[in-house]
């Protein structure tokens, strides 16, 4: 009966220390959950900003296209003058 006490005190050692080790493993799984969170939040915020920055990218490059326009429309009023023109209007200045 002694030896039989003696394997079931070995198997229950073995167990606590199996059951310890399962303790440790499912700690350091934690550590891993955790970090990966953090990670995945880091990447999330990164993607929020590059969102951010991509909208304001957008509205500047509609802005700039909309003053494109403008400024094409407000250089179309001009008329350039070729060089018989010029050489015209500077005749046609009084003699000071």
């Amino acid at each position: 009966m002694s030896g039989r006490v003696s394997q079931i005190a070995a198997a229950a050692q073995q167990l606590s220390a199996t059951s310890s080790q399962v303790g440790h493993e499912v700690a350091s799984v934690a550590a891993v959950a955790e970090q990966t969170s953090a990670a995945t939040q880091q990447v999330s915020a990164s993607t929020e900003e590059t969102s951010a920055s991509t909208e304001q990218i957008a509205a500047s490059a509609e802005t700039l296209a909309a003053t494109a326009t403008e400024l094409r429309a407000l250089v179309g009023q001009f008329s350039l003058a070729g060089p018989a023109s010029a050489a015209a209007l500077y005749d046609e200045q009084p003699n000071a």
